[in-house]
């Protein structure tokens, strides 16, 4: 058995030499064989699926073994999607060449930096200068509420037939920092971040919803479809390390139970995965015995990703939430928005998807006001007959629909560090101009 570190974005094999030498020498006997993986992350015209395809080559011709879970691998940030990309495109659960699958600060859900510009991520996060290439593409995929993150969650995550994680499976353990950069680079930092990524864009527990909303004939409504994490995936927060420190060598304690927590990883067998009664599983238990103190910046990355019944993607539009269908309630509306909606991102390339970041510790303090949450979508064009001949309807026209969370609902729906998925679909609606038969 072999175990393959792989880097992220902008970084290099020789950059895990120290981490390599933590593992062997904390492993011990029989000698440990380590490779270390390196992949070209910079090139403008570079994919994920590209660095996937030429993984499989070089794993082929370095003569790793493909038997089923025969080897261990490590990853820190973007190397995660890599790895994932990989497994999934070129392998079953029953034949991914992987057994303990560990990762360090992964962008799961993508970075907060990924679409900030070269010149911000050059100067404040790497300190180069001016000119290079970033890995465009890479990054297009590293974005939050990036479609590529959302579909690489549907094979290895959301799928009824497909456990990838678990006892029997790939045994995976997610690791990010619980502090952001300091000096120059604390400009990159936000809340619930380990400066790159955030905590709940690492971790792969994760929810995804399905809600058909509205009435128009032909369009089925529907009630939410919540599916989560297939499988058993630990999650643990490192106290004292940020984006970088988390791969680093070091003598002080904090590196004394990174180094405990990263080798327990690489021992973990089928047993430390099964849940007992209440879900909780041996090997979750050990990393929360270590886990830093609860933290205040409890949030929650919630993508939206909005279509109509027709398939298109409806790249225009507001969600909103109130606790009243009708009547006025701006107080608490604004005070939702306001508090709750800490930062909204749309993806560049197709804004139909966007990401909020909430503050569930300000959703629970509002929860007792809120005997149930509507959620719905004011979207653009505005069909009007005779003058907007194809368009959406708003909620006064009772066409829209709602989603409706009752208060004992909500945790189902807002719980800290991890993405919730929500795909929505809409109707959309056709004047008697757009087609006639005379």
């Amino acid at each position: 058995m072999a175990i393959v570190i792989i880097h992220g974005w902008s970084d290099t094999a020789s950059s895990f030499e120290p981490l390599a030498s933590i593992v062997r020498n904390g492993l011990g006997t029989p000698p440990v064989q380590i490779r270390l993986g390196d992949w070209l992350s910079l090139q403008d015209d570079v994919t994920l699926p590209d660095i996937a395809e030429a993984m499989q080559s070089a794993w082929a011709a370095s003569g790793l073994s493909f038997s089923a879970h025969a080897h261990d691998v490590i990853v820190h940030s973007t190397g995660a999607l890599v790895v994932r990309e990989w497994m999934t495109r070129y392998f079953t659960p029953a034949t991914v060449p992987i057994k303990r699958f560990v990762m360090l600060a992964p962008a799961n859900f993508g970075s907060g930096l990924a679409h900030k510009g070269r010149s911000f991520i050059g100067r404040a996060v790497k300190g180069w200068g001016s000119g290079f290439q970033t890995g465009t593409k890479v990054l297009r995929s590293l974005e939050i509420a990036s479609p590529y993150t959302a579909a690489l969650a549907d094979r290895d995550l959301f799928d009824p037939a497909a456990r990838w994680y678990g006892a029997g499976a790939v045994l995976a353990t997610v690791l990010v920092g619980d502090e952001g950069y300091s000096g120059i680079r604390a400009i990159a930092n936000e809340r619930g971040s380990d400066g790159t990524v955030r905590w709940s864009t690492a971790n792969l527990n994760a929810l995804r919803i399905d809600v058909a909303l509205g009435s128009q004939p032909g369009s089925t409504q529907r009630g939410p479809h919540l599916v989560a994490t297939q499988g058993e995936i630990a999650f643990g927060m490192l106290a004292r390390h940020d984006h970088g420190s988390i791969v680093d060598r070091g003598n002080k304690p904090h590196f004394a139970v990174r180094d405990q927590l990263l080798l327990q990883a690489l021992r973990v067998t089928d047993a430390d995965y099964v849940p007992d009664a209440s879900g909780q599983f041996p090997w979750q238990r050990d990393v929360d015995g270590v886990a830093p103190a609860a933290t205040t910046e409890r949030m929650q990355n919630t993508v939206i990703h909005l279509t109509d019944h027709l398939g298109h993607d409806v790249d225009d539009y507001f969600l909103e939430f109130y606790r009243k269908p009708v009547g006025s309630d701006a107080r608490f509306e604004q005070r939702f928005f306001e508090k709750v909606v800490s930062d909204v991102h749309a993806y560049q390339v197709n804004t139909s998807w966007r990401s909020l970041y909430l503050d569930i510790d300000q959703l629970d303090r509002l929860r007792p006001q809120i005997p149930q949450l509507y959620v719905s979508v004011a979207a653009t064009p505005e069909f009007k007959e005779g003058r907007q001949p194809v368009g959406y309807l708003g909620t006064a026209n009772d066409s829209t629909g709602e989603l409706l969370i009752a208060n004992a609902e909500l945790p189902r729906y807002f719980a800290p560090h991890r993405t919730v998925i929500l795909r929505l679909v809409i109707p959309r609606y056709q004047s008697a101009s757009v087609f006639r038969l005379n």
